[in-house]
């Protein structure tokens, strides 16, 4: 089964919530709460994140699960998809598409 992940927070606030999907399944659930961590709560999200997936859900390290981070009260179309971060990437809590 794919999974996906929503991240929902912000450094102003430093609070985030990580919610997991998958795809047929229309119920998200909370996996992980960062409170009061405005600097490296996203990174710890994307961290926690790499981890669940290679030791509860047995994926590779080299495969590519999405995740979207949603700003509350941000206009949708300014909280895209991200559908290029390997697993590895989120071990290393880093988003791909902005190295360089």
């Amino acid at each position: 089964m794919n999974h996906f992940f929503i991240i929902e927070g912000c450094r102003e606030t430093g609070n985030y919530v990580v919610y997991e999907g998958k795809e047929g399944v229309e119920k998200k659930l909370i996996i992980q709460t960062v409170n009061n961590k405005k600097k490296g709560g996203l990174k710890e999200c994307r961290q926690y994140i790499g981890s669940y997936l290679k030791n509860d859900c047995g994926y590779a390290l080299n495969q590519v699960v999405p995740h979207q981070c949603v700003k509350p009260n941000r206009e949708k179309l300014k909280n895209p998809w991200h559908h290029n971060c390997t697993v590895q990437d989120y071990i290393d809590g880093i988003d791909p598409e902005k190295i360089g």
